[in-house]
């Protein structure tokens, strides 16, 4: 498939080990390395790649049992306002049980007025969702949903039902990913939020690999 691609003089062979080096999150400097390429052409084809998946379209609406939560990214935890944490990436996110499907968003804060649009979006009416305590969720059993509230102050699981372990999951597995990527600037994080709910939401090794390969076709 290579010899079709435009714009470059890699082998086959090592276009075909950077989409390998991407897939299993070796950084950039590391990659360039072992294929003795300069960094900023294994940044090239990263950055090809990560625009591509993150440009996927999202799954549909989710039913059925689904889990949300928000969560923080960066290191700083210094407070500025109710609902958003100063030098964090606040990312809320949810998992719908029956697919294992995952849907992720840069948000501007936690609140309700943050976050209830985005329920409203993304899951249809009538689906029974599993949160924690945090306040932004309180009237969700009024908008049209079931709302089952499990409070981490006491208890991560509650009936082995009520629980937001799938969403937990899926943010270990995010900030696992995007560990390499140090210093990673503010305005950077929802192209790279939605590259790795992509992701995550391709679950095969090969699979991922054919989409890397049509994307890198189809983008030249």
């Amino acid at each position: 498939m290579y010899k079709h691609l435009k714009g470059t003089r890699l082998s086959e062979r090592k276009l075909n080990q950077i989409i390998i080096e991407f897939q299993f999150n070796i950084p950039a400097r590391v990659c360039a390395e072992k294929l003795w390429l300069n960094k900023n052409t294994v940044n090239f084809w990263y950055q090809r790649m990560r625009k591509g998946v993150a440009q996927l379209p999202d799954p549909a609406p989710f039913s059925g049992e689904v889990e949300i939560d928000e969560s923080y990214f960066g290191k700083k935890k210094t407070g500025r306002r109710p609902g958003t944490v100063q030098g964090q990436v606040a990312v809320f996110g949810l998992r719908e049980r029956k697919s294992g499907l995952v849907i992720a968003e840069v948000v501007s804060g936690t609140s309700a007025r943050d976050l209830i649009p985005l329920i409203e979006k993304y899951v249809v009416k009538g689906s029974t969702i599993y949160s924690d305590g945090h306040g932004a969720y309180y009237h969700l059993s009024k908008l049209g949903y079931r709302h089952h509230v499990v409070y981490h102050d006491h208890t991560f699981v509650d009936q082995k039902i009520i629980h937001t372990n799938s969403i937990e999951s899926f943010w270990a597995y995010a900030k696992h990913l995007l560990r390499p990527l140090k210093g990673l600037p503010y305005e950077a994080y929802p192209e790279h939020i939605k590259m790795v709910q992509k992701r995550y939401n391709t679950f095969e090794t090969k699979k991922l690999r054919k989409l890397l390969r049509r994307i890198l076709r189809n983008s030249t």
